[in-house]
């Protein structure tokens, strides 16, 4: 349920919608197609890097569609985002160069710090980033992944929001930018594309092994049988209706990365071995050796999921001790 000064905010939000469909029409039927917001904010939108300054090549960071409709289905309280109360754009306070009405908080900073250091007083903002992140690590079916694998900040990982239609032209950009893009037209352009994306199709469990006999290292104990298609089953299972996953798994393959951590995104990964062996390799003394790579994977991953069972120095339950 929400509360009182959330119930204001999306009065607010419903009067300026209001105003703008007004003033601009009833928007295009390509964003009259989303599905509303209890608020009466656009369904989608997109964010442009509002600068004062002219920028001709359109080289500050590339504009993100929000959705705004899937994240207020998330989110209990406006303010989580509004952290001023006030339920206006985020470039009215931070802009490419940051402007003081946002403490000279930079539009980039807004949306990628981490670690945001809590507020004594009112309500502590979250960036884009911020909030993802904590999302992975306090929601089980992502934190056994996640506890163990940080991803990569790649020109790919980026493009996950920073990817809007083709359809947009040099003079949206620009009229974007400055702050002064027809709120119609902004409205088409992200519905064109939260209506393009599609959920990368995942592989097929019967694609992976089913059961994988890990016996390079048995020595006290018998090999471990690893089954294989069981846990990756069961993780499909728990994110295949999680918008989160659906944008940022993006390939077939994304799932397997956690665990083949350091390899290309593959149907068929090399073993952990490849890398991994048995005794510290002394010209990569970070990288564990193999017993250790097993124990942090397997171990890290049902922490992070808070699995019960097998219990850490259970050894016995995953490799049989020799006779």
């Amino acid at each position: 349920m929400r509360n009182g000064t959330t119930l204001l905010l999306l009065a607010a939000m419903a009067l300026a919608g209001a105003a703008c469909l007004s003033a601009t029409g009833a928007g295009s039927a390509l964003a009259a197609s989303l599905e509303p917001t209890d608020s009466g904010a656009p369904s989608a939108k997109v964010m442009f890097p509002v600068s004062e300054k002219p920028n001709p090549k359109g080289s500050a960071m590339k504009p993100v569609v929000f959705n705004h409709l899937i994240h207020e289905k998330k989110i209990e309280n406006c303010e989580t985002c509004h952290h001023t109360g006030d339920p206006v754009a985020c470039t009215t306070c931070h802009t490419v160069e940051g402007k003081a009405e946002g403490n000279f908080i930079t539009l980039d900073r807004a949306m990628h710090a981490t670690n945001i250091a809590k507020r004594a007083k009112g309500n502590t903002p979250v960036s884009c980033v911020s909030c993802h992140e904590q999302q992975t690590k306090e929601r089980r079916e992502c934190a056994g992944c996640h506890k163990i694998v940080t991803p990569t900040r790649s020109q790919a990982w980026c493009a996950t929001c920073h990817n809007v239609t083709p359809s947009m032209t040099p003079a949206d950009l620009q009229q974007g930018i400055a702050d002064k893009l027809p709120p119609e037209r902004n409205e088409e352009l992200a519905a064109e594309t939260v209506l393009s994306h599609k959920p990368a199709k995942l592989l097929a469990p019967t694609e992976a092994p089913y059961k994988v006999r890990i016996d390079a290292i048995a020595e006290t104990y018998e090999p471990a049988v690893f089954s294989h298609r069981r846990h990756l089953t069961s993780l499909m299972e728990r994110i295949k209706d999680d918008k989160l996953a659906q944008a940022f798994h993006n390939q077939p393959e994304t799932l397997c990365s956690t665990c083949h951590h350091r390899s290309p995104l593959s149907a068929t990964p090399p073993k952990c071995a490849s890398c991994h062996a048995k005794d510290i390799d002394k010209a990569h003394p970070q990288r564990p050796n193999l017993k250790a790579a097993y124990h942090l994977q397997c171990m890290g991953c049902h922490q992070g999921m808070n699995v019960g069972r097998p219990r850490n120095t259970d050894c016995t339950t995953c490799h049989k001790a020799r006779p």
